[in-house]
């Protein structure tokens, strides 16, 4: 009976299993029993989070988030729990952080040379425990943060402007007396002004 041949993606995640299991030695991370040790655990973390930092690394960004974001997809088809999905997402995007993080210290020699030398596997492993720690990784599906598209996230940012803005312009015009309350009923000094259409009183 003939062996069926390992596919590319199922050695680099071989590789990365492993990788996660050497780590879990050295710094002591949770890690499970059995073929699911790493899942839905911190050694899960670790391990979507390591294999996004090192994608972006060795391909880009965008490459290293089309795979994870295809990873989740196949999840998904084969009715993966909505919480599994969200902690494999946010984890992925740390890693693409971690990645974004460690080239604006490395120039693009310096992290070629430490990815052929395997120096890279431990800056990555540093880089994601000192955010484990720090509790930023999502570590169990029930974790309650959602993770956010930059999309949602730039959506997000526009609505907290305009929050902002709002609340500003209420410091700067106080309203105190609509327009259909008589002036002499108002106390204290001040003067009527239309905003937008409205009269409203302004105490000085």
């Amino acid at each position: 009976m003939t062996k069926k041949k390992k596919s590319l993606t199922q050695f680099y995640n071989d590789e990365i299993y492993a990788k996660t299991k050497k780590y879990q030695k050295i710094y002591g991370f949770e890690i499970g029993t059995g073929s699911h040790d790493a899942w839905n655990n911190e050694a899960d973390a670790f391990k979507h989070t390591f294999m996004q930092a090192d994608l972006s690394l060795k391909l880009n960004v965008g490459l290293s988030k089309l795979a994870g974001d295809y990873h989740e997809l196949e999840g998904e088809l084969n009715h993966q729990p909505k919480g599994e999905k969200n902690m494999d997402l946010w984890n992925n995007e740390i890693g693409r952080e971690i990645s974004r993080e460690i080239r604006k210290e490395y120039n693009r020699i310096e992290v070629i040379k430490h990815i052929n030398s395997g120096k890279m596997d431990d800056i990555i492993a540093d880089k994601i425990m000192k955010r484990m720690k720090k509790g930023e990784l999502i570590t169990h599906p029930s974790d309650p943060r959602k993770y956010r598209t930059t999309a949602q996230k730039f959506s997000d940012e526009i609505k907290s402007r305009y929050h902002q803005m709002q609340e500003e312009r209420k410091r700067k015009y106080p309203v105190f007396r609509k327009s259909n309350t008589s002036q002499s009923n108002s106390s204290g000094k001040g003067r009527w002004v239309t905003i937008n259409g409205n009269h409203v009183f302004i105490e000085d």
